[in-house]
Formats: structure tokens, C-alpha cells, sequence
């Protein structure tokens, strides 16, 4: 099927965002070299260790963690704040490398600092809330038309209507019905899209400031077929377990590390007392 596994999608006909109307905007980078970072898709902060993104930004090519980082702070690639290291990625048991079940979530080395360039931003629970006619903003550092190849160093968005699922899902025969029916967004409105360069990117819609979803695909660019985004309340249970299970091994890893080095240091000192004792005799 010629789905465009570049889905990272690209913003076309959209304009110049700030960062500050978007602190949970993040670019997940990668490096293939073993030297240079570049940017891949973009991401949401959802936690001040957990960013969300695409799915397919990872296993299409199989990246190891160690060549991997997110970059926040800013609306410029080349202006970026805080550069963190990755800790490791999370998939849903469901997803087999295909475009369904399209949605990661990125564990960070070291917390993000919030602010007023970097902050997170809450999900949308609402399972059975229907987006049709909705107005929803897509985000990111995709090329800018359909024929360049070359990043915009500026953050960029575009607002585009949702359609319904079933008009969606008429254009997409290969999804099965049970999946494009209750797992996706779909967004379209002419001359304006999302395309190859920014996958995994936020997608916010009625300007609620809750996470709706996360950019995941499109046939092309700026053509008859919607964008498809994953919906992220029908992953809420798996995100929430997923963050809270590591949150909480986190915080145990530490006090342990902890109380072993409290320990380490008491009897490195009963060694240095007994040692003047016996020179004392």
C-alpha cells in the first residue's frame, strides 16, 4: 500500500508558531552516524520524564535508545534549550510495525524543568467524545510544501477541520473497520495538510489544550485523502499504567541507590574510626 512511511508529517500551508502557545512541543532526534543528532518526528511532553509520539518514528528503522534524545525549549531547531538522552521506549502489546496502534512514549534519562517554554500537557480523556467538524491544530518541523526536502528551522502549524470516521475509513480500505472506527482522527480540508517530515507531532483540538492526538499518517501530501492521527484516549489505560509502573520503579531505584550509598559511607567511616582506635592503644 503506498502509504507514505516517511509519515513524518510536514506542514503545508500553515504559519509560524511560538513556543510559548506550545511548551509541550518537542523534536525527537535520532542519530545514524553514531555523531549527529537530527530530527525525526515531533513529540508531546506529557509527564516531566514522558514525552508521546509515533511509533513508527522508532521501529521503521529500528534505532537503538542510546541514538536517541528530545530536544525542548524553543520554536528554532538550532535554538534549543534542553537536549535529554532517552532511557527507553514503549509500544503497545498490539503494535506489529504497521500504521495501527501508531503511538510511543518516550522515557526521558533526566526530568525536564517546566517553565514557560517547556511544560506538559494534559491528555484528553473524553473515549467517547466525536471530533467531526472540530477545528484541531497540528504542529511541527516538517518541509513546508510538498516538493522540499528541507526542514524548516521554525516550529510550524496549520488548523484543519476533523471529518468522521466513516468518511475516513472509506479512503483507507486497508484499516480494519473496528480500528479506523474508534482509534484515529481524521483531518482534511484543501490546500492545507500534514505530510512527509513531522509524525508524532500533537494534535489539539477547539484550542481545549488537551492532547487529542498524535500525528501518525497520510496518502501523500495536500491531496483528496485526510491525515490520520491516533486517538489518544483509546490508549489512556496503557499510557497511564506504562508511566505510573516507571515512575514508581524510578523512585524505588533511587532510595535504594540511596540507602546503599548512606550505607557505603557509614562503613567506610566505622573503618577510619576503628583504624584510630587501634593507633590510639
Amino acid at each position: 500500500m503506498m502509504v507514505s512511511t516517511a509519515v513524518s508529517v510536514k506542514i503545508v500551508n500553515g504559519d509560524d508558531a511560538d513556543i510559548e502557545d506550545h511548551p509541550w512541543m518537542v523534536s525527537f532526534q535520532i542519530r545514524t552516524d553514531g555523531v549527529k543528532y537530527t530530527h525525526q518526528c515531533g513529540g508531546a511532553i506529557i509527564d516531566k520524564s514522558w514525552v508521546l509520539t509515533a511509533a513508527h518514528c522508532n521501529l521503521y528503522y529500528s534505532y537503538k535508545v542510546k541514538d536517541m534524545q528530545i530536544a525542548a525549549g524553543s520554536a528554532f531547531l538550532s535554538q534549543m534549550t534542553d537536549i535529554i538522552p532517552l532511557k527507553q521506549t514503549y509500544y503497545p502489546d498490539n503494535y506489529d510495525r504497521s500504521l495501527e496502534h501508531d503511538i510511543m512514549l518516550l522515557q526521558l534519562k533526566t526530568p525536564l524543568k517546566f517553565g514557560s517554554t517547556i511544560n506538559k500537557i494534559d491528555l484528553d480523556t473524553d473515549i467517547g467524545k466525536n471530533y467531526t467538524g472540530n477545528l484541531c491544530t497540528i504542529t511541527g518541523w516538517g518541509p513546508t510544501n510538498i516538493t522540499a526536502r528541507k526542514k524548516p528551522d521554525r516550529l510550524q502549524r496549520v488548523t484543519l477541520p476533523a471529518i468522521s470516521n466513516a468518511k475516513c475509513g472509506a479512503k483507507y480500505s486497508f484499516f480494519a473497520e473496528t480500528y479506523w472506527k474508534n482509534n484515529i482522527i481524521c483531518l482534511q480540508e484543501e490546500g492545507k495538510d500534514s505530510c512527509q517530515g513531522d509524525s508524532g507531532g500533537p494534535v489539539i483540538c477547539n484550542n481545549d489544550k488537551k492532547l487529542a492526538g498524535t500525528q501518525s499518517f497520510g496518502l501523500g501530501c495536500n491531496q483528496t485523502t485526510p491525515s490520520v492521527h491516533t486517538r489518544i484516549s483509546r490508549y489512556l489505560d496503557w499510557i497511564k499504567d506504562t508511566v505510573n509502573t516507571k515512575n514508581k520503579k524510578n523512585k524505588k531505584d533511587k532510595k535504594t541507590k540511596k540507602n546503599t550509598k548512606a550505607k557505603g559511607k557509614k562503613s567506610n567511616s566505622n573503618k577510619k574510626k576503628k583504624k584510630i582506635d587501634t593507633s590510639i592503644k
